[in-house]
């Protein structure tokens, strides 16, 4: 049986990866957002991927603010997965 995130007392990883893009744009209810950051608190590698996640989309709207040369913006990225590990 398959449960609604609004009747769930967790989140499990695979609901991270359904909402994370909806977490970053804070679109997701009061009750979801909590599961959400619950979850993120003790698992690292959804932690990760939210922080990962966050970062990308951030280097991207500076490439879409600004037009920055193609390799600068691989440098940043670069830098970032680094920073990740």
């Amino acid at each position: 049986m398959n449960l609604s995130p609004k009747s769930k007392k967790h989140f499990e990883c695979e609901d991270i990866e359904k909402y994370i893009q909806q977490y970053l744009d804070n679109m997701l209810d009061e009750e979801k957002k909590r599961l959400f950051e619950e979850h993120i608190e003790y698992c690292l590698p959804c932690d990760k991927k939210v922080e990962f996640e966050k970062k990308f989309k951030e280097v991207v709207r500076l490439k879409v603010k600004q037009e920055l040369p193609k390799e600068v913006v691989q440098q940043k990225i670069k830098f970032i997965l680094k920073s990740l590990k």
